[in-house]
């Protein structure tokens, strides 16, 4: 079943990108605005202080005027001197200029506009009252124009003139204040702006380190905990997927975690490899140690046949196994052979198989008898601990004398071998009895048989036959004719090339434990007795 979709994650790059391009708009926001509310209130200020100064400067000249015309205007009436009447002349030629250049300063300020008019009505007053004075002194009457200053209608019109001079020097400043309060208000404006810009800033930087704590920060976080554990030799442990990661995060623990479960899959095969080795090793060391107890060292000579044997352990398990084979000569002159095959592999089969062996020589020396041999090692297996561990063997035993003359017993071995000038066949047993250590009493019965001279009888255990490729096993029929096809040969290359036969069929590896033994009659009855070592 295939698993769920991974979410789409987004590159570490795209991320910053965007995260830094929201921190720059607001960080340019911020200074955008503190620039603008700086410009601004420091033009309000400047704009305010000017404006004020000149307004200020053209209502003082203005007063400057009408006192350059009063003391003009004085100074004729008292004297008569023309001269006194220049400065006089020179204001109400200036009035006017002053006086338009003021009203274009208060334009747009109603309630200062106001001020100036009614300065001008009173200054307009005074000019006309002045005006009068002069004229009556020009005409040489000093005592109207004394009657005039007496009265005292110009000098109305001139305080009425100053009162709206201070009353608009007052709305001048007031007006700077406002002026001044505005650009104020503007400038706690821009500084509210700049601060919540810069609590917006704060909170896109905070936003900003969340976010890249959480999608970058956690992840190298576990994969900091994951170097951690495989550098303490635990390979077991996956990081753990973090699915807001970034790509290239999630990517570098899914690489992390796929390495890691490779290097335990290698580390658990080196394991388990150097644990077969050690085991084949201790296999070998065993094997070592019992094969004295499975195998003969020497084989004995007997007059006119030639006995060989050869064992071939099994290639693949490297194991001890529970072959076995003996021959001895007795006292009455026969040629005793055993051939044992005991159920399984390791050192138990192997015990067991070598107490099978000493037994068969510590029962034959009392009573070679087949059957009785045979019951006796059945005795020695048919025990509850032995068969609760599956342990039992086949064997076959067989007594042969110089005349080449035999018998031979069967305990649920395959049948023996017997090759000579009509080709090679099987011996069919005239009965069989059961393996050993499966029954409690049981009988085994024995076949009697004669070997001619230049025949050969062959022994084997069942590695032999079932040897395998695929489902089709070697087979006796294949061992049959190697043995027949190779009758020309000595029989110790007989039976190397039946088990090298054997060998090849099943791939190269022999997956059981082989064992064969050659008894060959000689074609010359007077045979010299000659020991044989075995391999």
């Amino acid at each position: 079943m295939r698993g769920a979709p991974r979410p789409q994650r987004r590159s570490l790059r795209g991320l910053l990108l965007r995260l830094v391009s929201a921190l720059a708009v607001v960080l340019l926001l911020l200074i955008a605005i503190a620039a603008a509310g700086t410009v601004l209130t420091a033009s309000d200020y400047s704009t305010a202080g000017e404006q004020a100064l000149s307004r200020q400067q053209a209502a003082n000249q203005l007063l400057i005027d009408l006192l350059n015309a009063d003391t003009g205007s004085r100074g004729f009436v008292l004297t008569g001197r023309y001269d006194f009447l220049e400065p006089y002349t020179a204001s109400v030629d200036r009035y006017g200029r002053d006086f338009a250049q003021l009203q274009r300063l208060v334009r747009g300020s109603p309630e200062i506009s106001a001020d100036v008019a009614r300065a001008n009505s009173d200054a307009q007053q005074w000019y006309a009252q002045n005006l009068k004075l002069i004229q009556e002194r020009r005409a040489g009457r000093l005592g109207a124009s004394i009657a005039l200053v007496s009265h005292g209608v110009a000098q109305r019109s001139f305080d009425a003139f100053r009162r709206d001079s201070n009353r608009l020097a007052a709305d001048v400043q007031r007006d700077k204040q406002e002026a001044f309060a505005t650009a104020k208000n503007r400038r706690n404006i821009t500084l509210i702006a700049v601060i919540v810009a810069a609590i917006i800033a704060f909170g896109v930087v905070a936003i900003t380190a969340l976010r890249l704590w959480r999608r970058v920060g956690i992840p190298i976080g576990g994969l900091v905990l994951g170097v951690g554990r495989v550098a303490r030799g635990r390979l077991a442990e996956p990081v753990t997927e973090s699915e807001s990661a970034v790509r290239e995060l999630g990517e570098l623990v899914d690489g992390f975690n796929t390495m890691q479960r490779q290097v335990f899959q290698q580390r658990e095969a080196v394991a388990q490899a150097a644990r077969r080795e050690a085991m084949q090793r201790t296999e070998r060391r065993l094997w070592e140690t019992v094969q004295e107890g499975l195998l003969p060292t020497r084989l004995p000579g007997y007059p006119g046949f030639r006995v060989v044997a050869r064992y071939r352990p099994a290639e693949r398990a490297l194991l001890i196994g529970g072959d076995f084979y003996d021959a001895e000569v007795l006292p009455d002159g026969r040629l005793a052979v055993l051939v044992g095959d005991m159920a399984g592999h390791g050192a138990s089969a192997a015990a067991q198989a070598a107490g099978l062996r000493f037994g068969w020589r510590t029962m034959m020396t009392v009573d070679p008898d087949p059957r009785r041999v045979l019951a006796a090692l059945n005795a020695q297996m048919a025990r509850p601990d032995l068969r609760t561990e599956g342990l039992f063997a086949t064997m076959i035993y067989a007594l042969i004398d110089e005349n080449g003359q035999g018998i031979f017993a069967c305990a649920g071995h395959p049948a023996p071998l017997r090759s000579g000038p009509d080709g090679c066949h099987p011996m069919t047993p005239e009965a069989s009895g059961p393996l050993l250590g499966v029954f409690d009493d049981a009988q085994w019965p024995t076949t009697t048989f004669a070997l001619a001279p230049g025949e050969t009888l062959l022994l084997y255990t069942d590695g032999l036959i079932e040897a395998r490729t695929s489902d089709e096993l070697f087979g006796l029929e294949r061992v049959a004719a190697i043995i027949d096809a190779e009758r020309a040969a000595a029989v110790e290359l007989r039976v190397e090339r039946v088990i090298d036969a054997a060998r090849r069929f099943d791939a190269g590896s022999l997956r059981d434990d082989v064992v064969v033994v050659a008894i060959e009659r000689s074609l010359s009855a007077s045979g010299r007795a000659k020991d044989i070592r075995c391999e």
